[in-house]
């Protein structure tokens, strides 16, 4: 399974309306600046203990921010992407 950013443009203007920059996250959230921004940019997922520091540092719900896709989506995803 994997944590993924629900909506990336509405994640770096959470940021903003919180008053972060990338690295202010980072710091926050005890992770790396290229982390925290490889998160901010969609390239990279967080882990678990990542996602839930990050959502407290910026004082929002898991659910606000991040969803959980499945093992068998992922598959999905994969098998389509190698059929082109």
């Amino acid at each position: 399974m994997k944590i993924i950013l629900k909506d990336i443009e509405q994640f770096n203007e959470l940021l903003l309306r919180k008053g972060f920059t990338k690295r202010e996250l980072a710091r926050q959230s005890n992770i790396s600046e290229v982390y925290a921004q490889q998160i901010a940019n969609g390239d990279r997922n967080p882990g678990t203990k990542v996602a839930k520091r990050i959502c407290e540092s910026l004082t929002v719900e898991f659910d606000d921010i991040f969803f959980i896709q499945g093992i068998r989506n992922c598959k999905q995803i994969n098998e389509s992407s190698a059929a082109r």
